[in-house]
C-alpha cells in the first residue's frame, strides 16, 4: 500500500498540470507516446510553432512507454490530476472518470476538417472527446519471397480479399522446414492478446463485440471462428506454441523465413522492413533479405471482407479546480497538434491522411503494390459501435477479465472452442448484464 501511495504522489507531482510557469505562462502538459521512430522530433517542431504563435503559452511533453504508460496514465486519471492533453482513443472508464471533455461546444476549428469515420472513433454516444492524428490499420502480411516461390498471387488477393477457405490453403504451401532444419509456418500471429479472435470474427460476421443488448459473442459464428483458428494450430499452419508468440517473436520468425503470413501487420512495416534490408546489405545485421507484403483478413465465405482499423489521437482531460482560461489554452494546443500540419505521423506510418488540408501533402514510403492496397485496405475500415460509455466500460473489463485469457487457453489447447464459448457466455452475462 505504501509503495502504490508513493507512486500516485509521484504522479500526481508530474501532472500537476493547472500551473504558471516561472515566466508567467500557463503550462500546459502532453503525455504522448512513440507514435513512429521520428515522432519526438515532429511533437517539438509543432510545440516550437504553436508557441511561437502563442506567447502566454508553454506546452510541456512527455513520451511514455508503449509498455508502462497506460497503467502511469490510468494512476494519475484515478487521483484526479490527468494530463491536460493525453494520447490514445476514448474509452468508457474516461467517460466515467468525469474528467475528460466533452470536445462539442469547446473547438475553435471545424469538425468538418477531419474525416468523418476517423472522428467518429473519437467519440462515446455522439460525444466527441479528442480529434484524430491518423487513421490506423490492423491487418496481415506476408513474406513477398515466400508467396511467390508458392505461386500466391497476392496482387489479386489485394484486390479482391480471400476466404478463410482459400487462406488455409494457401497457408498450408508455407508449412514445412528450411535447408538449416527450422520449421517454417504458413501463418503466424502474436497470442499473447486476443486481436486475432477479433480480427476473425470480424470477418465472420460479427464487426463488434458487443451492441446495446450486451456481448454478441455468444453464438455459432465466434465458436466457428474459435474452431477455424484452433485448426489453424492442430494442422501446423501455426506454431502449437502460439500462446507464448509476442509482436517479437512474430517479427523475428518473418525476417528469419519461417512465416508465409503473418499478423497483425500495418502498412508502416513496409518501411520498416525496407530499413531492415538496407542494415542487411551494409553488413550492419546478419541475415537474408526479405519483402513485405499489405495482406486483408480473410473473410469467411458468404461475409463481409473487413479491415481492423480506427482512428488514434489526443484527448482533453481537466483536473480538480482547472480554470476555464487553463482548458481553453489546453483546446488550442490538442488542436494544433492535430492539425494538418500534424499529417507528417500518419505519412511517416504509411497511413491515410484524417485532416482534410493534410491529403495530397505528404509522401508516403509504400511500394507501389502495397500503396495500392492500403488504400483498399482502408475503405474497408467500418464505423464504430456507436454504444453507450456504460456499455463500453463493460466491455474493457469483459476484453480484460474474460476474453484474453479464455483466447489464450484456447491457443495452449487448454480449453476446447466450446468450452470458450460456454465461458464467454457465462461470464459475458454476469458483466454486460
Amino acid at each position: 500500500m505504501m509503495v502504490m501511495l508513493l507512486v500516485a504522489a509521484v504522479i500526481l507531482g508530474c501532472s500537476n498540470n493547472s500551473s504558471t510557469s516561472s515566466d508567467g505562462k500557463d503550462v500546459v502538459t502532453v503525455w504522448t507516446y512513440p507514435v513512429h521512430g521520428e515522432y519526438e522530433a515532429e511533437l517539438e517542431e509543432l510545440i516550437a510553432s504553436f508557441e511561437k504563435e502563442n506567447e502566454d503559452i508553454k506546452v510541456e511533453y512527455e513520451v511514455l512507454s508503449w509498455a508502462e504508460g497506460p497503467q502511469k496514465f490510468d494512476i494519475a486519471l484515478n487521483s484526479g490530476n490527468p494530463p491536460d492533453v493525453y494520447f490514445g482513443k476514448p474509452q468508457g472508464k474516461y467517460v466515467d472518470s468525469g474528467l475528460i471533455v466533452n470536445l462539442n461546444d469547446k473547438l475553435n476549428v471545424s469538425q468538418d476538417d477531419y474525416n468523418e469515420v476517423a472522428l467518429d472513433y473519437m467519440k462515446i454516444e455522439d460525444n466527441l472527446y479528442g480529434l484524430p492524428i491518423y487513421m490506423f490499420l490492423h491487418v496481415w502480411g506476408g513474406n513477398k519471397q515466400m508467396l511467390e516461390a508458392a505461386g500466391v498471387d497476392y496482387e489479386k488477393i489485394q484486390q479482391e480479399g480471400w476466404t478463410w477457405d482459400e487462406f488455409e490453403e494457401l497457408a498450408s504451401k508455407g508449412v514445412g522446414k528450411k535447408d538449416s532444419g527450422e520449421d517454417t509456418y504458413g501463418f503466424v500471429f502474436q497470442g499473447n492478446n486476443e486481436e486475432l479472435l477479433v480480427h476473425l470474427a470480424m470477418n465472420n460476421g460479427l464487426p463488434n463485440r458487443y451492441n446495446a443488448d450486451g456481448t454478441t459473442w455468444n453464438d455459432d459464428k465466434i465458436l466457428d471462428t474459435m474452431k477455424y483458428i484452433s485448426n489453424l494450430v492442430d494442422s501446423g499452419i501455426m506454431p502449437k506454441e502460439t500462446a507464448a508468440v509476442d509482436p517479437a517473436k512474430r517479427m523475428e520468425l518473418f525476417y528469419n523465413h519461417q512465416a508465409m503470413f503473418f499478423g497483425r501487420a500495418i502498412p508502416y512495416f513496409d518501411p520498416v522492413v525496407a530499413a531492415h534490408n538496407e542494415e542487411i546489405k551494409a553488413g550492419k545485421v546478419e541475415g537474408e533479405e526479405v519483402d513485405f507484403v499489405l495482406l486483408p483478413i480473410p473473410h469467411n465465405e458468404g461475409e463481409e471482407q473487413v479491415s481492423f482499423g480506427g482512428s488514434e489521437g489526443y484527448m482533453l482531460f481537466t483536473q480538480k479546480n482547472a480554470k476555464e482560461e487553463h482548458l481553453n489554452n489546453s483546446v488550442k494546443v490538442l488542436e494544433h497538434l492535430t492539425s494538418a500540419e500534424a499529417g507528417k505521423a500518419a505519412a511517416a506510418l504509411a497511413l491515410p491522411q484524417v485532416h482534410k488540408d493534410a491529403e495530397g501533402k505528404f509522401e508516403m514510403p509504400l511500394a507501389p503494390y502495397n500503396e495500392t492496397a492500403a488504400e483498399v485496405l482502408a475503405s474497408k475500415v467500418l464505423p464504430p459501435a456507436n454504444t453507450s460509455a456504460e456499455m463500453a466500460a463493460k466491455d474493457d473489463r469483459f476484453r480484460t477479465e474474460v476474453v484474453i485469457p479464455t483466447f489464450q487457453g484456447l491457443l495452449s489447447g487448454e480449453l476446447t472452442p466450446e468450452e470458450a464459448l460456454e465461458t464467454f457466455k457465462t461470464k459475458g452475462d454476469e458483466i454486460f448484464k
